[in-house]
């Protein structure tokens, strides 16, 4: 599946805050989301078949909230670590299997919500990690 050109015409000059591509068997991330939406500041993109996440993501800075639960990402995307400004970020459901703890809590200052539970190949040092290192602020669910 893929999003239409037709449908960025009908919302030219309109200024989107939040977008959802929840649900719609999407394989890989429409790249013109990052261009066509430069406002937005939510993005749902759950329960798709999603499995790498394009380096356009990293312009993205307004974006606080990211859905990305029920896909299958097995790698952590780097493109999200530039994410500055993200307060919500939901991995659940994915295939992940590994993530740099140290880069990651430090490249996300923001963040106060985290749910990676359901990884099932995230291992138990990785997990005992993500606990130990966890900013006080941050609800992290494993």
């Amino acid at each position: 599946m893929y999003m239409a050109d037709a449908v960025y015409m009908l919302i030219k000059g309109y200024e989107i805050t939040k977008v959802s591509i929840q649900d719609n068997g999407f394989k890989k991330f429409p790249k013109k989301f990052v261009i066509k939406f430069p406002t937005a500041t939510i993005l749902n993109m759950a329960n798709n078949e999603i499995s790498e996440i394009p380096e356009e993501v990293a312009t993205w800075t307004s974006l606080k909230g990211l859905n990305a639960a029920k896909n299958k990402i097995s790698k952590f995307p780097e493109p999200f670590l530039q994410l500055k400004n993200l307060i919500y970020l939901d991995l659940n459901g994915n295939q992940l299997e590994e993530i740099d703890v140290d880069l990651f809590y430090s490249s996300l200052p923001a963040l106060i919500k985290l749910n990676l539970s359901g990884n099932e190949g995230l291992g138990d040092e990785t997990k005992k990690k993500l606990k130990a290192l966890k900013p006080e602020k941050l609800d992290l669910i494993l």
